[in-house]
């Protein structure tokens, strides 16, 4: 949900930050998914039941086909769990464009797991284009929802400036919200950004980092302001604050690249303008 504010493979982003071969663009996932909830459960069950060997022989492959038609009816978990068998090759070939694709499906629905591994893969171009804004969209995203690695990588991406603008005091904040999650290494680095940050800058991060507009959540607030900026647009301050300034900002976009007067602000249409 992109209107509210608020563990998976360890990929430290501080040791991947360089970009990898054989990448592909993704373009979206066009397949239609229905809204079936109770099939979606049950063929989400039947994948965890023969991955697991409970009650069936044990059947990696056919799990991976269970979760995928589980995602295809609405399961968030399903698709997760689809993306990370082609992730990590298990029931199936390590494919980093399929994984991009059934993680992304995850994604839409505000998986905090799949934000953060999707976030992974567009930092360092594995299976998709490389963009290091949208992987720290998703990495913000991931954070704001509870995923304590996010937290950590988000402090990494502040302190070199990785897709996000460099901003040592968010550094610190996201540093410390990690250390109290238990993420190793975060103590130190919460200590040298405290030490290279000021009291002033270290309050604003902290009242930024966790302000909701009540109209559109921080990240995504973030990520328009910044492509906005770029494409020529005034949007203010790279602030994640939803104010008149971005508001008007984005509708006179919309209004002269897409001869719309209000183009809805959701997965899709972020991708659209990340892309633009």
């Amino acid at each position: 949900m992109f209107f509210q504010g608020k563990s998976s493979s360890v990929l430290l982003i501080v040791f991947t930050l360089v970009a990898l071969t054989g990448c592909s663009a993704l373009t979206g996932f066009d397949v239609a998914v229905k809204d079936n909830p109770q099939l979606a459960k049950q063929k989400f069950r039947a994948g965890l039941d023969v991955t697991q060997g409970k009650g069936t022989e044990q059947d990696y492959k056919e799990g991976v086909e269970l979760f995928k038609d589980a995602a295809l009816n609405g399961s968030a978990k399903g698709a997760y769990l689809a993306g990370m068998s082609y992730l990590t090759g298990r029931g199936v070939a390590v494919n980093y464009a399929e994984s991009a694709i059934w993680l992304d499906l995850a994604a839409q629905k505000d998986h905090p797991a799949a934000l953060y591994e999707l976030s992974v893969l567009y930092m360092n171009g594995r299976g998709v284009e490389k963009s290091r804004l949208w992987a720290g969209y998703m990495l913000s995203r991931a954070a704001d929802l509870g995923h304590k690695q996010a937290m950590f990588d988000l402090g990494v991406v502040y302190a070199r400036g990785l897709g996000l603008p460099q901003n040592l005091a968010a550094a610190w904040y996201w540093f410390a919200q990690a250390e109290k999650q238990g993420v190793a290494l975060s103590k130190e680095l919460k200590r040298r950004m405290y030490a290279k940050s000021n009291a002033g800058s270290r309050g604003t991060a902290r009242r930024l980092m966790s302000y909701h507009s009540g109209e559109i959540d921080r990240s995504t607030t973030l990520f328009l302001q910044l492509r906005l900026s770029a494409l020529g647009y005034s949007p203010g301050p790279a602030d994640g604050i939803w104010g008149q300034k971005t508001k008007v900002s984005y509708r006179r976009f919309t209004q002269k690249e897409f001869l719309l007067s209000d183009l809805e602000i959701n997965w899709h249409n972020l991708q659209m303008i990340r892309d633009y």
